[in-house]
């Protein structure tokens, strides 16, 4: 089992502020040498998608600040390939700079994987 904390983000980029917390805790424990891995799925898959227009509704980007997660030592995320399918995102629409894309075929698997587990 996994010494590393996973971090997982389910929601939406937009409409709470779960997904931009989430960050936040990404950043703050990769600052203090602790990268975790992280995993998107369900709506979090939304968070991936470039074209965003945060500010039509008075908000920040939160797809810009994902783009610096490589900075901080993240440079692999794990895809749930099931959300994607469900939300009729293909893998190829997904991009971060700097960043591989891993897609995880059994979400409950990799999760099961690691004794940390940080939802978002």
């Amino acid at each position: 089992m996994s010494q590393v904390t996973l971090v997982i983000f389910r929601r939406s980029p937009y409409g709470s502020s779960l997904a931009r917390e989430g960050l936040e805790a990404v950043l703050a424990a990769a600052a203090m040498d602790q990268t975790p891995d992280v995993l998107f799925m369900g709506d979090g898959v939304f968070q991936l998608m470039s074209g965003q227009a945060p500010q039509q509704i008075e908000q920040k980007s939160l797809y810009r600040n994902l783009q610096a997660l490589p900075m901080f030592g993240v440079e692999r995320i794990h895809v749930c390939r099931q959300s994607l399918e469900v939300r009729g995102i293909h893998k190829d629409t997904l991009a971060l700079p700097g960043m591989e894309l891993e897609l995880a075929r059994d979400a409950g698997a990799l999760i099961s994987r690691y004794r940390h587990v940080l939802s978002f």
